[in-house]
């Protein structure tokens, strides 16, 4: 199968010039993980939990820390005609939890790990699939 079809649609935005607090109001607000920073329809950042995590270790002041300045830049995206598992390998080789869909350049969803553990689950339960397992294990083992 393929990313279009788990990938969500609803997108969640920010725009680099926006501040850390209100990506975090945002992903409060929509009940995600992470916001995907674009100009226009490109994208050209995400801001995670994990992002969030450390600006509060380091002690920044979210209120006037700008995404731009502490996004992840360019973030690695996938087409809605990649396979799920080819996503699922990629998420876990660079441990990453978000990955946009991008098509001709333009943000078009985003599928998280949970899309994609949720997909492999009911792939291993009906198909009783290897491949499947082996992802979904590997996925969950990672630390």
């Amino acid at each position: 199968m393929q990313i279009g079809g788990v990938m969500r649609v609803q997108l969640v935005t920010a725009r680099p010039d926006q501040t850390a607090a209100e990506a975090i109001r945002t992903m409060l607000d929509s009940g995600v993980g992470s916001v995907v920073v674009v100009e226009g329809s490109a994208p050209v950042g995400i801001f995670t939990e994990r992002d969030v995590l450390r600006l509060a270790g380091s002690g920044a002041a979210f209120g006037t820390t700008l995404l731009r300045d502490v996004m992840t830049p360019n973030p690695l995206t996938v087409s809605a005609e990649d396979a799920i598992l080819d996503a699922a390998q990629l998420m876990g080789e660079r441990n990453l939890r978000h990955l946009p869909v991008v098509e001709g350049g333009n943000l078009v969803g985003i599928v998280s790990i949970r899309d994609v553990l949720g997909f492999l689950a009911e792939r291993l339960w009906l198909e009783r699939d290897e491949a499947a397992h082996d992802t979904a294990r590997a996925l969950l083992d990672r630390r």
